[in-house]
């Protein structure tokens, strides 16, 4: 790279990740994420790098008219339009496994903390109710069934500590099997998603965002669950449907309900599940560890860079072949120069 590309990232970073990014680049951040701001300050940018907020969409993609390659500092690529940047000869790239431990603890620290009460004890203690804690009778994790809806990287670690470390019945529904080795970690049993919500004590989700997940929980599936069942959200919120959790709890047709992300971040005031004692909600922080930070952002700054110096992508969202295909239909000077794809 001859020159030093302009980046621009909507949102700051792990310095591990900004130190990769300031040495190859001229690291430019958004000073605002609204998509006039947006489509004002990505005129120049090469490379662009999106966390949670903001949305990379047709119109900033249109603005962009040097940009090479997009990425996603996490797993979830919803707020990306990946067909329209596919269109544009524009590479995406994201970073898978980066945050897996520190979402996989997550969960296992809101299944733990509603199965032993927490929001009810917490509150009762504040309000000088020492005694709450004879009121009500938890119950341990260990040799109950875990449901895990989405068996990816982070479903399968979840496994993994729900089978080594509890000692749970692992059951799983993905459109795709898990490898024999991978299931055998976790003394994993694929099922279909029926047979999953109806005998798991314990319901955890790990799907991507799309229009065959979202909403997936709902007032139907949500019928077909344990009464004493506790669910888990730390994907994406909108595979849920939150009014019918709430109804559901509300029905004693769920035991507790445990997520880390909401349909609109923020969620509004007035949201049905914020202030339930039956409800632990955590504000999309899952990955907000020293390590899953430094992870994304060393793996996400590597990749951008990589792609701005010819370099194959080690974790490509769109197909990097098709990519440079619509760049040479486009007229536009390819990315991948002798070591990417010919």
């Amino acid at each position: 790279m001859n020159h030093r590309p302009i980046i621009l990232s909507l949102t700051s970073m792990h310095e591990s990740g900004l130190r990769i990014l300031r040495e190859a680049a001229e690291l430019r951040m958004a000073s605002a994420l609204d998509a006039v701001t947006l489509q004002r300050e990505v005129v120049e940018a090469e490379g662009l790098i999106i966390r949670t907020g903001g949305v990379i969409d047709a119109a900033l993609l249109d603005r962009g008219t040097s940009l090479k390659v997009v990425g996603r500092h996490g797993v979830g690529y919803d707020q990306i339009d990946v067909d329209a940047a596919t269109a544009r000869g524009i590479q995406v790239v994201y970073t898978p496994g980066a945050n897996t431990q520190s979402v996989a603890e997550h969960v296992f620290a809101l299944m733990i903390g509603l199965s032993r009460y927490f929001p009810r004890m917490m509150a009762g203690l504040a309000a000088g109710n020492y005694h709450i804690r004879t009121s009500m009778t938890g119950r341990e994790l260990a040799g109950k069934r875990l449901g895990i809806i989405g068996f990816g990287r982070i479903g399968r670690r979840v496994g993994e500590i729900a089978h080594l470390g509890f000692g749970m019945k692992v059951l799983y529904h993905d459109i795709v099997p898990a490898p024999e080795e991978v299931e055998q970690r976790a003394n994993a049993r694929r099922a279909g998603l029926r047979e999953v919500l109806e005998s798991s004590e314990y319901l955890t989700l790990h799907v991507p965002l799309d229009s065959s997940t979202r909403r997936m929980i709902n007032r139907e599936t949500l019928a077909l669950t344990r009464e004493d069942a506790i669910l888990i959200n730390t994907c994406r919120g909108p595979v849920v449907d939150e009014t019918a959790v709430a109804q559901a709890l509300d029905a004693g047709r769920l035991w507790a309900y445990g997520a880390d992300v909401f349909t609109v971040e923020p969620p509004e005031p007035d949201h049905p599940l914020i202030g339930r004692t039956d409800v632990m909600l955590t504000p999309h922080s899952a990955a907000q560890t020293e390590e899953g930070l430094r992870n994304m952002a060393t793996t996400i700054a590597q990749e951008v860079v990589g792609v701005l110096r010819g370099g194959p992508p080690m974790n490509p969202v769109n197909d990097p072949f098709e990519v440079e295909r619509v760049r040479q239909r486009l007229g536009l000077e390819p990315i991948y120069l002798g070591t990417g794809p010919e």
